[in-house]
């Protein structure tokens, strides 16, 4: 077996349908895939007994988050090399198979991911930097559109890059990672402490500290919707139970864990101070959406810095 195949569903049957239409039409190599269904309330798993006996499905009973799931489908998978992969994607071109080939033939590499681009064709910025404070606070400060030729204020998603080059990167979107299998194993795969957010972050920060190469590669190409889990809900919904109760658990984990308690606490210094930014920016708007919007963000950044543990 060449690669297995992990995607992780969660009430997303329309487009995983389509992921898995595409992986058969574009892949040679020897490969098979897990599903491993986080308790979705849509017809996804039944979709898949009926039109894919073949894929193998594990079906948890409640949705146990991102790295647990990927790690129960790692578990049993049979492949040389691992590709998680996202069911919010569609592959084009042969690109499983050029990921493949490419890894074949360059064994320092621990990590590569295609290049991603969205419904309408447009580049998706999927690497990026290690999680840094002053990276963060760039972004915060909105430096990027103040001072837009200032290459260090572009740092985060390197914005400062097209893109067209492959490429050596610190981290790579988990959308769609490639693996070898025996690189996941012995770094004990992903973490289960997170839930969602940063686990592949932290793989990939284990995967460079053990000496192998993280590479952009883009001969290979996939599509990536990107958000379809939590389209139906509003941005407040959003904000208030995937931001407040995954996001910063996940980065405050993340830093603690690998650079240790003192960046961990200024990192909640700064989302806190962000967190006022937004409630004083945002108290006098006139625009009422935006007025709301701003204030539920400012809350939950605020909050988030406080009270997550």
């Amino acid at each position: 077996m060449d690669v297995s195949i992990v995607i992780v569903s969660y009430n997303t049957s329309k487009i995983l349908d389509e992921c898995i239409v595409s992986i058969k039409k574009e892949t040679t190599c020897a490969y098979e895939i897990i599903v491993v269904d986080n308790a979705s309330a849509d017809e996804s798993c039944q979709m898949l007994r009926e039109k894919y006996p073949d894929v193998t499905l594990i079906e948890n009973s409640g949705n146990v988050g991102f790295a647990r799931a990927n790690n129960q489908g790692f578990a049993i998978a049979q492949g040389k090399y691992y590709f998680m992969l996202n069911s919010d994607t569609v592959i084009l071109d042969k690109a499983i198979d050029k990921l493949f080939s490419f890894m074949e033939n360059n064994s320092d590499v621990g990590i590569s991911g295609p290049r991603n681009v969205g419904r309408d064709g447009h580049l998706q910025y999927s690497c990026d930097h290690l999680p840094s404070f002053w990276n963060t606070f760039w972004v915060y400060s909105n430096f990027i559109n103040r001072f837009p030729k200032v290459r260090l204020f572009k740092r985060s998603r390197m914005l400062y890059w097209d893109y067209a080059e492959q490429r050596d990167v610190d981290k790579i979107m988990g959308c769609s990672l490639f693996i070898p299998a025996a690189l996941y194993r012995q770094l004990g795969g992903l973490d289960n402490s997170y839930f969602m957010y940063f686990e592949e972050t932290d793989f990939c920060f284990q995967v460079k500290r053990s000496g192998k190469r993280i590479v952009y590669f883009p001969e290979a190409t996939i599509i990536h919707y990107g958000g379809e889990s939590s389209q139906s809900q509003n941005k407040e919904m959003v904000i208030n139970k995937t931001v407040l109760s995954y996001f910063f658990k996940s980065q405050y984990y993340f830093y603690q864990k690998n650079y240790g308690f003192l960046p961990m606490l200024a990192m909640r210094f700064l989302d806190g101070g962000y967190g006022m930014v937004l409630l004083l920016r945002n108290a006098l708007r006139g625009d009422r959406e935006k007025k709301k919007y701003g204030l539920c963000k400012g809350r939950a950044f605020l909050s988030g810095a406080i009270t997550v543990k």
